[in-house]
């Protein structure tokens, strides 16, 4: 007999606790490159076998944590940073470790773009 898989969660004040497998845990900061300015409100979406978007605060930063399950094989997955006015940037992910965090900073480039994809985020600021 085969038993189904549980998935349990718990009931607290404040809402409930998801225990599974271990979450995706994505933090960073998105920033205008030739400005070292931040983004507020950009928005960051996680591309893999499901979306994810959240938007960065005040300060350009941003944080997330998803189930492993929207990894593709490899524990890849894209990540999307767009704001008004600025071309949109990607970020490729290549064996995410769920359960430990993993840092992307995204620097945009304000320079006119004539592609229709999104340029790659430039490296982090120096």
């Amino acid at each position: 007999m085969v038993l189904p898989t549980l998935v349990a969660a718990a009931c607290v004040p404040g809402g409930p606790i998801y225990v599974g497998p271990p979450a995706v845990k994505l933090e960073g900061q998105v920033y205008v490159v030739e400005e070292q300015r931040p983004l507020p409100n950009a928005e960051v979406c996680a591309f893999g076998a499901d979306t994810v978007c959240v938007a960065t605060d005040t300060q350009g930063h941003f944080r997330v944590e998803f189930r492993s399950t929207i990894l593709l094989q490899g524990g890849a997955l894209t990540l999307r940073f767009r704001t008004s006015g600025l071309p949109p940037a990607v970020a490729e992910l290549h064996n995410v470790t769920p359960g430990e965090m993993t840092r992307v900073d995204c620097g945009i480039s304000n320079r006119l773009t004539l592609s229709t994809e999104p340029a790659t985020c430039l490296s982090s600021r120096t």
